[in-house]
């Protein structure tokens, strides 16, 4: 009688536990020196934060240029003249454009998850006798609220956003380009409260030469021992490099939140999704059959009323 072959018993994958370096697409990671903003995989600060503000600062001091250089008057808080303002109105509809057109050729993908998380469920562990205390319902009000991530879905929607394809009408177009210039202003608003005052405060509240004796040289008709503010500034670059560095600061802390809200956003993460299950589908198809071993070959069991 043949022996009977063992079953061969196929071990189970072991899941390796990640190490320092590796993450998820779409969680975001921890802040480190390498990552200070924490921001999800794929992104980098180098290429989220640092190149967009390059670009934000190069277009706003380009912008700059063509605004101040022929003013007669340029001013600080006077509305009537031609004010120092900034917004990331641009920035918005430019970035998030950019990104969903890349997204559509397939240069760089959404993530797996949406961003911010849309399931806004409590937090685990939480003691229920603690809401009986007023610091215990202070905590649960700041803690187990939708928070700020409801208010960031306002800005997400990567169909809306999508203002550079040129397969769209202009109905289309000018629907897109409304709502991405309202959603813009409405983030830039935000960002303004904590720009602008403090770039423009400091700007008028301090003397020329005294903290800054190169300034002298920028400057032809203000006066050397007084503020900034209510002067003419069309004669100086004073304008140019304000708007440079405020633009700085907008694509340096504005287009990392642009790109996350791009990648994140549901439309994105669907059709990420249904094109990553296409994929999959398309390789089976086109996969070559496998080559089955006799020992890997199923043998169906005889019948009882089988004989030889």
């Amino acid at each position: 009688m043949a022996k009977t072959r063992r079953p061969t018993i196929v071990p189970e994958p072991f899941n390796k536990p990640p190490v320092a370096h590796e993450c998820l697409e779409g969680y975001s990671r921890p802040i480190s020196w390498r990552n200070p903003l924490g921001l999800p995989a794929p992104l980098t600060w180098k290429q989220a934060s640092l190149g967009g503000a390059l670009i934000s600062g190069a277009i706003n001091f380009g912008i700059a240029c063509a605004m101040y250089r022929g003013a007669h008057r340029v001013t600080i808080w006077k509305i009537k003249h031609n004010t120092l303002a900034g917004d990331g109105v641009l920035t918005f509809v430019i970035g998030a454009g950019l990104v969903n057109c890349d997204m559509r050729k397939r240069k760089i993908n959404a993530f797996p998850y949406p961003w911010p998380d849309t399931q806004f469920a409590v937090i685990e562990g939480a003691d229920p006798e603690a809401a009986s205390t007023r610091r215990g319902k202070l905590w649960r009000t700041f803690h187990q609220r939708h928070g700020l991530g409801r208010g960031l879905h306002f800005f997400s929607g990567a169909h809306v956003h999508d203002v550079f394809n040129c397969n769209l009408t202009w109905k289309q177009f000018f629907v897109r380009l409304f709502w991405s210039a309202l959603k813009g202003l409405i983030l830039a608003c935000l960002y303004w409260i904590v720009y602008w005052p403090c770039c423009i405060a400091v700007i008028a509240g301090t003397p020329l030469c005294p903290l800054w004796p190169p300034v002298s040289l920028l400057t032809t008709s203000m006066s050397s021992t007084g503020a900034w503010d209510g002067h003419n500034l069309a004669p100086t670059w004073i304008p140019e490099i304000v708007k440079l560095l405020y633009g700085f600061l907008l694509g340096l802390g504005m287009t990392p939140l642009v790109a996350m809200l791009a990648l994140g956003s549901e439309d994105s993460v669907r059709d990420y999704r249904r094109e990553l299950h296409r994929e999959n589908v398309r390789e089976m198809e086109e996969a070559p059959p496998a080559m089955v071993t006799e020992a890997e070959r199923v043998v169906r069991p005889r019948p009882v009323h089988f004989h030889d």
